[in-house]
């Protein structure tokens, strides 16, 4: 009888410490992710100017850019999410899913490796023959024919930003802007970045954040 006591103790005992362990390791993954996301909210914005594209789209929630320079674990959850998924049906303003699969970049103005439709852009091409940051934040054409055909390509939602990025590039200065976008770019509740047409985020599951453009619904 006392043999049998001691087993149901012990094994009371085991249950309770391993919720108990359960709940530390939950504690300890959402303060590691608050921690990593007030990591991110400070660093600096200052060399990181080309993520300001030419056309002025923020080139650091771009899917091409975060297969390259995301984080592992980024990188991992999207592919996860990415090849789980069922085929999503079009929807007016958002490009196919795979739109982006393959592609990697470093950013519009880095001087490095670019995505193929950015390499071959005639926006950029023509930025960096007649603006002084390569942007067309000061053309004096602006809006011209080059960049209204390609907001106007596919109506994709992202691309309706162009132009009051340009002026918002103008008004607060490259660096301020690209800290406000990455700020902004990020899950609102965990820190984890996140891309154009994020429904939710790849880590936590949280919405995407209420200051960006919303999606159409399903």
């Amino acid at each position: 009888m006392y043999s049998d006591k001691k087993k149901s103790i012990t094994r009371r005992k085991f249950v309770k410490e391993a919720a108990g362990a359960c709940f530390v390791c939950l504690s300890l993954d959402f303060l590691a992710a608050s921690e990593d996301k007030e990591k991110d909210k400070n660093k600096d914005s200052k060399g990181k100017e080309h993520l300001a594209a030419a056309c002025g789209t923020y080139c650091g929630a771009c899917p091409a850019y975060i297969a390259k320079h995301g984080k592992k674990e980024q990188i991992k959850l999207r592919l996860q999410k990415r090849f789980s998924s069922e085929p999503k049906k079009p929807q007016k303003g958002i490009p196919p899913s795979n739109w982006m699969d393959g592609l990697l970049c470093d950013g519009c103005l880095s001087g490095g490796k670019l995505a193929a439709h950015c390499q071959n852009c005639a926006i950029r091409k023509c930025a960096a023959n007649k603006q002084k940051d390569s942007r067309c934040t000061d053309c004096e054409e602006l809006p011209c024919y080059r960049i209204t055909n390609l907001i106007n390509m596919g109506h994709y939602l992202h691309r309706q930003e162009y132009l009051p990025n340009l002026k918002k590039i103008r008004e607060m200065g490259v660096q301020k802007w690209i800290k406000y976008e990455e700020e902004r770019w990020r899950c609102p509740q965990c820190g984890m970045p996140m891309s154009w047409y994020d429904a939710e985020c790849v880590r936590c599951g949280a919405p995407r954040s209420k200051r960006l453009f919303p999606l159409p619904e399903k």
